[in-house]
């Protein structure tokens, strides 16, 4: 096992862009500009003689473990050419990781086949995605008619969706909108920190877009969208709650399947809903369908000794 410069990583995926923007260079990098103790740090494994690429993050101080992905992001497996690997073959890849690591997570990618080495932690969760690779018709075809009808009456009422451009302008507009809103689902503060809106829309380039919903040219809703290869991701997403019954959420979603066929990706990736019943329905509404997916995680035995120590030490202090 070796870690790829991020240089040669940049090179490989210019060639064979990952399938999900997590999983990407630009999202290291952001990721790297945005927290101090992180740096990019893809793998490169070797298994029954082939060459296998794991995109992660690494903590820059020792001991050195390897995250893929943090703050609700992706990994996959990818063979030389770019391709997802197989379950059976993810699953011995990440063996071998994990072998030469003190600590190492992994988030599969959930459109991917699922790894579950053994050994390993594992935590489920559940994402919603509508398939776009038949194009705009039967994309649109699953969703409800109760949906359509809230569609159509938003457009009615005079909702537009537009993309604005990924400057400090935009995402002052909707940033604030997002700081609301969390404060509504009972947060002090997005989960997201500005800081890392603004490292992903300076290093994502044309793979990030702002979008809003608007009534009268005034925003009201609104999303940040990632591309991969084959995925448009709705990365972060708000709303104005004096304004829902305008269903601005509806339309938006609706744009947003549209812009997913016009980019020729495979998949509309809505996110994990986080038991959050309401989210969940409105996702299946729209047409998409569950799709499981897993956090593995492996740590050694001096890494977990290491933990203990921290805690009793940590404990010590604030005693």
């Amino acid at each position: 096992m070796t870690f790829w410069t991020l240089e040669e990583w940049e090179a490989f995926d210019r060639t064979f862009p990952a399938p999900t923007f997590f999983a990407r260079p630009a999202f290291a990098r952001a990721l790297s500009d945005t927290f101090s103790h992180l740096e990019p740090g893809p793998i490169v494994a070797q298994h029954r003689g082939a060459r296998y690429i794991v995109p992660a993050v690494r903590t820059r101080r020792k001991p050195r473990t390897v995250d893929a992905f943090p703050f609700g992001g992706y990994s996959c497996v990818l063979d030389s050419l770019g391709r997802t690997a197989d379950a059976a073959t993810a699953s011995a890849v990440l063996r071998s990781v994990a072998s030469r690591t003190p600590a190492f997570s992994f988030v599969s990618w959930p459109l991917a086949e699922q790894p579950q080495p053994s050994g390993f932690e594992s935590t489920e969760y559940e994402t919603a995605a509508i398939d776009c690779s038949g194009g705009l018709e039967p994309a649109l075809a699953g969703m409800r008619g109760v949906t359509r009808r809230m569609v159509g009456q938003a457009i009615r009422r005079g909702v537009t969706c537009e993309r604005r451009p990924m400057d400090d302008a935009g995402l002052d507009t909707y940033y604030a909108m997002l700081h609301e809103a969390s404060i509504g689902w009972g947060l002090e503060a997005p989960t997201i920190p500005r800081s890392l809106f603004d490292a992903v829309a300076r290093r994502g380039g044309e793979d990030v877009e702002l979008w809003f919903a608007l009534l009268d040219g005034e925003p009201i809703g609104g999303g940040v969208i990632l591309f991969g290869r084959d995925e448009l991701f709705f990365w972060s997403a708000a709303m104005n709650r004096e304004f829902s019954r305008f269903r601005p959420s509806n339309a938006l979603n609706a744009r947003l399947i549209e812009r997913a066929c016009e980019r020729g990706v495979r998949w509309y990736n809505l996110g994990a809903s986080e038991g959050l019943t309401g989210v969940e329905r409105f996702k299946t509404d729209l047409g998409a369908m569950s799709v499981p997916y897993r956090r593995v995680t492996a740590r050694t035995r001096v890494f977990d000794a290491y933990l203990a120590l921290r805690n009793v030490l940590k404990t010590r202090h604030a005693s």
